[in-house]
C-alpha cells in the first residue's frame, strides 16, 4: 500500500493538529483509511482520542484523499467498506490487566474505573452508582465517582491506594480520584 505520507500529514495537522500522526492504513477494495493517533499518548489512552474526525481516506480509483468524518462510517459514504470486517468485542479485562495498563500510559481513563467497576459488581451483585461533575475539578485530570454502596467507595479507595494514585473521600458516597500518576 503506497500513499503520500507527506500528504496525509499535512492533512492530519490541518484537520486536527500537530499533535497527530499516521497511525494505520486500512486497505479496502477502493479505499486505503489512514488512521492517526496522537503522538505523546498510547492508542488506549482517552487523552489522545477524538471524537468525529474520521481517518483520512485515499480514494484508489480517483486517485484523491480525503478528510472525512465519524458519520461517513455510520451511514455515509463507507459505511458499506467494512462487511467482512468483524467488531472485536471487548472482553472483560481481568484486574491485573487494567492496572498494567493505567501504569503503562500513567494515566487512568474512565473506562478503566468502569472495568475495575464491573469486577466488583460480579463479586458483590449490582448496585447504584455515577459518576458526577463539579465544576471546582478539571474532569480530564479527575473523576468523581458517587455510590450508595459504601464498600465501593472502599473498593475504589483501596486501588487508588494500591495504584499510588490521589484521591480524596468528598462525603462517604463521593470519592474524587485523580487520574494523572
Amino acid at each position: 500500500m503506497e500513499i503520500n505520507r507527506d500528504l496525509v500529514q499535512e492533512m492530519i495537522n490541518d484537520s486536527i493538529g500537530n499533535d497527530y500522526v499516521i497511525n494505520k492504513l486500512i486497505d479496502s477494495s477502493k479505499y486505503i483509511f489512514i488512521t492517526y493517533k496522537h503522538r505523546d499518548f498510547y492508542e488506549d489512552d482517552e487523552r489522545g482520542r477524538l471524537v468525529g474526525a474520521g481517518p483520512i481516506v485515499y480514494n484508489k480509483e480517483t486517485k484523491e484523499y480525503k478528510t472525512s468524518g465519524s458519520g461517513d462510517f455510520v451511514c455515509g459514504e463507507y459505511s458499506d467498506c467494512f462487511d467482512d470486517y468483524e467488531e472485536k468485542i471487548k472482553e472483560d479485562l481481568s484486574f491485573e490487566e487494567i492496572k498494567s495498563n493505567i501504569l503503562r500510559r500513567k494515566f487512568v481513563n474512565d473506562d478503566d474505573i468502569w472495568d475495575l467497576l464491573l469486577i466488583y459488581i460480579k463479586l458483590k451483585g449490582d448496585f447504584k452508582s455515577y459518576f458526577t461533575k463539579n465544576r471546582n475539578y478539571n474532569l480530564s485530570l479527575h473523576s468523581i465517582f458517587c455510590s450508595e454502596d459504601l464498600d465501593s467507595i472502599l473498593y475504589i479507595e483501596n486501588i487508588w491506594i494500591e495504584l499510588k494514585l490521589k484521591y480524596e473521600i468528598i462525603s462517604p458516597k463521593e470519592i474524587l480520584l485523580w487520574k494523572n500518576m
